[in-house]
């Protein structure tokens, strides 16, 4: 077996299966419309608030008063959580804009 064959095998079972991750994480966020549902709406809204998806993660230390840079990676780790999901689902600029600042279809 060339490496040619093995890396495009390779390359055709990762690509279905990032297909197919891609495509499950639509069906739970996004109606057939490609829109989000009620349910995914109020999920993607408190995530936004939980990983920070329209506020800074610097964080900064109530005794030394200076940046903590640990806290402020796990917040980043947060946001990187979020914008997966946003990734993964294909949710568009707008309904991320909504999402993220708290805009129409409120459902809290």
């Amino acid at each position: 077996m060339s490496y040619q064959q093995v890396f495009n095998d390779n390359f055709e079972r990762v690509r279905a299966l990032l297909f197919r991750r891609a495509h499950a994480y639509r069906a739970v966020f996004k109606t057939p419309g490609g829109e989000l549902g009620p349910a995914a709406e109020t999920v993607m809204k408190d995530l936004a608030k939980y990983c920070y998806a329209d506020k800074p993660t610097l964080k900064v230390s109530m005794v030394t008063q200076q940046t903590d840079p640990y806290a402020m990676a796990f917040a980043e780790g947060r946001r990187d959580v979020f914008n997966r999901i946003v990734a993964l689902a294909n949710l568009t600029p707008d309904q991320i804009e909504r999402i993220a600042h708290h805009k129409g279809n409120s459902n809290d």
